[in-house]
């Protein structure tokens, strides 16, 4: 279930983003063909000032003077066309010819466009319609080719287009033509798209955050599914066998006379003694996941929390066991929770043996630094698979392997204990295991100036 909803809420989220990308993109393409449009037109104005311009200058010696005033935002109305019919056959030979396409043509020769000048009208136009930008004007004739380059800002955005190009015929002939690159400003890819792109990329995170939010809330769910099935697992199994065992034991008992029913009344008291002391471990987990134990430091020696444990299973007959302690110089005195940090140990010991093939090899390391004292707890166990390492530590989790079941019957209490004693100390525990080759865990407590008892744990 929860890699459906991971899937379908990937599928939501590139959905989004590509409607996002098209929109922009629509934005940004139209906001490119108003520019160009806009650009065009300066660019003709222009034209049409340095024809002005030029006409002015040469007529300055003669009696008459021609004046170009139409505009080209109207050029059907307003503009002044010559036609020119062709005499063979009026009605298949009609060309209309501008006034400045007349004048180009007339005073090309006698006045050349100056692209300098034309460069300089069509600089200043962008200027006054607050759309300066680059450009490079090419001036082309049948014996010449002169080019102009204007740069008055850097250059935009490196994944859109940088420029347009535009041809504008000068002659009917079109052997005198103005050709155009004009570099798109910055302003255009700014203003309004630029709060769209701030508004889109909040929206994002939004549902980005919400998704989130919404597969962890999954998780939970799908680990809280998971650990009532472990507690009725644990009630319905767990509990059942040395219950029935305590009422079969008392049966017997009742029955037996003389020493036989002191054996069976005392099997019976260690099944009751074994149900009260996990009893006691389920509500001890409780405590401490509500912060409600307590812990007391002090200072001692670490081997005072190690080597009861090797006493302890040395006279194991049923496993060989070997458990060697190394501790670095200056680690032989830790502050913290003796008995807790004994038991802690010991947890691991014990799951080492259990989950351990003959002969049982155990390697228990101290080293302290300045700001953490590790404990290492290495053996040459079966191993805990990758996929596995990091939910062993939640509470009631057992390894699903068929090798582990069979070895142990463990209830998932003991590592949930473990991280809890590590991190009332303010460290961390970290796990290194591979299937086959053994395990080791590393213990990493805060060292806590001696003098300073922290009496509640956190």
């Amino acid at each position: 279930m929860l890699n459906r909803a991971l899937t379908f809420s990937t599928i939501a989220i590139l959905f989004l983003l590509g409607l996002q990308a098209i929109w922009l993109f629509k934005i940004i393409d139209n906001e490119r063909s108003e520019f160009e449009k806009q650009a065009e037109t300066i660019l003709k104005e222009s034209i049409k000032k340095e024809l002005n311009l030029r006409l002015e200058n040469f007529n300055q010696k003669r009696n008459f003077r021609v004046v170009l005033s139409n505009s080209y935002k109207n050029e059907q109305t307003n503009s002044s066309n010559v036609q020119v019919i062709d005499a063979k056959d009026s009605k298949q030979g009609v060309t209309n010819v501008s006034l400045e396409e007349v004048l180009q043509e007339l005073y090309k020769d006698d006045a050349p466009l100056n692209l300098d000048t034309l460069a300089l009208f069509f600089s200043n136009s962008l200027e006054e319609a607050r759309k300066a930008t680059n450009f490079i004007l090419t001036y082309s004739s049948l014996d010449t080719v002169k080019r102009a380059k204007h740069s008055n800002q850097k250059a935009g955005f490196i994944f859109i287009t940088p420029s347009f190009e535009t041809t504008i015929p000068l002659t009917a002939s079109k052997d005198l033509i103005i050709n155009a690159e004009v570099f798109y400003p910055k302003s255009v890819f700014k203003g309004d798209l630029i709060v769209l792109l701030i508004l889109s990329l909040v929206v994002t995170i939004f549902i980005l955050f919400s998704i989130i939010m919404q597969t962890r809330m999954l998780y939970r769910q799908v680990s809280l599914a998971k650990v009532k099935e472990n507690i009725t697992h644990f009630l319905t199994h767990e509990l059942r066998s040395p219950l029935q065992s305590s009422i079969t034991n008392l049966e017997v008992g009742e029955m037996a006379t003389g020493e036989n029913s002191g054996y069976f009344l005392l099997k019976a008291k260690e099944q009751l003694y074994f149900l009260n002391g996990l009893i006691e471990n389920i509500l001890d987990i409780n405590k401490f996941e509500k912060r409600h134990a307590t812990i007391n430091r002090s200072l001692f020696n670490i081997n005072e929390a190690i080597d009861p444990h090797i006493a302890r299973h040395n006279i194991n007959p049923n496993k060989s066991i070997t458990i060697n302690s190394t501790l670095c110089p200056g680690s032989e005195f830790i502050y913290a929770d003796k008995p807790h940090i004994t038991n802690a140990i010991g947890n691991l010991i014990d799951n080492a043996i259990k989950y351990s093939n003959h002969p049982v090899e155990i390697n228990i390391s101290v080293n302290c630094n300045n700001k953490y004292c590790n404990i290492e707890v290495e053996d040459n166990g079966i191993g805990i698979p990758k996929e596995e390492q990091a939910k062993v530590f939640e509470k009631f989790y057992r390894v699903s392997k068929r090798e582990h079941s069979q070895k142990g019957k463990g209830f998932g209490l003991g590592l949930s204990y473990v991280t809890w004693v590590v991190k009332t100390h303010k460290g961390k525990i970290s796990l290194e295991s591979e299937v086959g080759k053994g395990s080791k865990f590393t213990l990493s407590l805060k060292k806590e100036e001696h003098g300073t008892k922290d009496t509640i744990g956190r």
